[in-house]
């Protein structure tokens, strides 16, 4: 089966490697692309902060926060006293790639609500530098508050459609459809009947609003996580 990722090519990862190795084909369509803000003062002044060590723990909820913060300046330099969180193995793939970080904390469920639900306890006073996209959920923000995090959000990009996709889909493809802000830009396309899957429930969510539901759920973005997908679709 053909898998046809709504995402660019440059951000292929584990899970398209994954996929390939079980005997699918991986394709590419991009539905959105990550722009940094107009002005970039703010990520900027935030990205010196970071380096000069003002931040007990950097929060990365994304590969593309990795890419945005690099592209406005910063050298992948983490002081000895800032510790990262992850939100899955992609990122920490990208982190790997732009920065001296290794070894980051992950939480064992690969989302926003495993970091809610695992990140340790705060210090006293202790400091969180959280950017993100513009788009993004305000669940994670409260409920780090609500523990009792002083926390930075800053906003790192802003997700926008791209005009029509350039891959031609046919029947019995499988679409896996990678976030929110794809969802809603697929769901303003004509399209043959295709298979559609969903990472995590918040994408499914978003499908489902706009009457176009998922035919399955990634449980994780991973590759196993899409397999298991794709054998619900076989029930």
């Amino acid at each position: 089966m053909r898998i046809v990722l709504t995402r660019r090519a440059a951000q292929s990862g584990e899970l398209e490697e994954g996929l390939r190795r079980a005997g699918h084909t991986a394709a590419h369509m991009p539905l959105t692309q990550q722009v940094l803000p107009a002005d970039t003062t703010e990520l900027s002044r935030t990205v010196h902060e970071l380096t000069r060590g003002e931040f007990d723990w950097l929060v990365l909820t994304s590969p593309n926060t990795v890419r945005a913060l690099a592209s406005c300046g910063w050298d992948g330099t983490v002081p000895v006293r800032t510790r990262v969180a992850v939100v899955g193995p992609g990122t920490a793939r990208v982190l790997n790639e732009v920065s001296d970080a290794r070894n980051p904390w992950m939480p064992k469920q690969h989302s926003a609500a495993g970091i809610l639900a695992e990140l340790p306890a705060p210090e006293p006073e202790g400091q969180l530098l959280l950017p993100q996209s513009a788009q993004a959920r305000p669940q994670l923000y409260e409920g780090l508050e609500q523990r009792g995090w002083n926390i930075t959000q800053v906003t790192a990009y802003f997700t926008t459609a791209l005009p029509h996709p350039l891959v031609n889909l046919s029947p019995g493809d499988a679409v896996l459809v990678t976030s929110s802000s794809a969802a809603e830009v697929w769901a303003t396309l004509e399209t043959p009947d295709v298979n559609i899957l969903a990472i995590g429930e918040p994408t499914a969510r978003t499908l489902r609003q706009l009457g176009r539901p998922a035919d399955a759920v990634l449980p994780e973005p991973t590759a196993e996580g899409a397999l298991k997908a794709l054998a619900e679709l076989d029930r």
